[in-house]
């Protein structure tokens, strides 16, 4: 059977013990719900005099491979918090507003749950367009319970055709599984692929 984040998320909060024997450190258990602000101020919200926008850019299909296991599994204590496994990047797709194309094998996606039980993503890889232009991104961002996450993509690209994705700002979702209506590649069945959903702030 495939280890999906979603079970990994599970046995780091679930199948682990709290207290590590290495540290004696309590872990807090995975975020399981999405954090909302506080009530608005007496008088609402002030006015917005620019207001953003949201435009969506690219998909991006990555696919990981089976995770990698970074130690010993009854003590994932780490500097930053609780850092369980790799999920090694295998390859995939992109297609998106002017620009479609593969991502490149390598690199990976570097998960921890923080102390406070806040799960972040981190992956770092690479695209390939279409026209042969290589682009380096590194998606961080926040994960809350078992499928909710929010992203803030960075782009590295050099040339010009390409540089509105290093001169704009971006958020990005996560979804996993990726939808059945959406074609994939094929990477075996041990494979795990997620939708990737880019959009520019305007």
């Amino acid at each position: 059977m495939t280890l999906s984040r979603r079970n990994a998320l599970g046995l780091i909060g679930a199948g682990l013990p709290l207290v590590t024997t290495a540290t004696g450190l309590a872990a807090a258990a995975p975020l399981a719900h999405a954090p909302s602000a506080p009530s608005l101020p007496a008088g609402g919200a002030p006015k917005i005099y620019d207001p953003v926008g949201l435009e969506w850019v690219m998909d991006i299909l990555p696919f990981c491979s089976e995770p990698e296991f970074m130690g010993d599994k009854a003590d994932q204590t780490a500097a930053d918090g609780d850092r369980h496994d790799v999920w090694p990047i295998i390859g995939g797709t992109f297609y998106g507003r002017g620009i479609a194309g593969t991502v490149i094998p390598g690199g990976g996606d570097f998960p921890v749950v923080r102390p406070d039980g806040v799960m972040i993503v981190d992956a770092l890889y690479r695209l390939r367009t279409d026209d042969g232009q290589e682009i380096v991104i590194h998606n961080t961002g926040l994960g809350y319970g078992e499928d909710k996450f929010r992203l803030l993509p960075t782009f590295n690209v050099p040339g010009r055709k390409y540089a509105w994705l290093r001169e704009s700002a971006f958020v990005a979702t996560l979804t996993y599984p990726i939808p059945p209506e959406i074609k994939a590649p094929d990477f075996g069945p041990k494979a795990n692929g997620r939708l990737i959903q880019v959009f520019r702030l305007t």
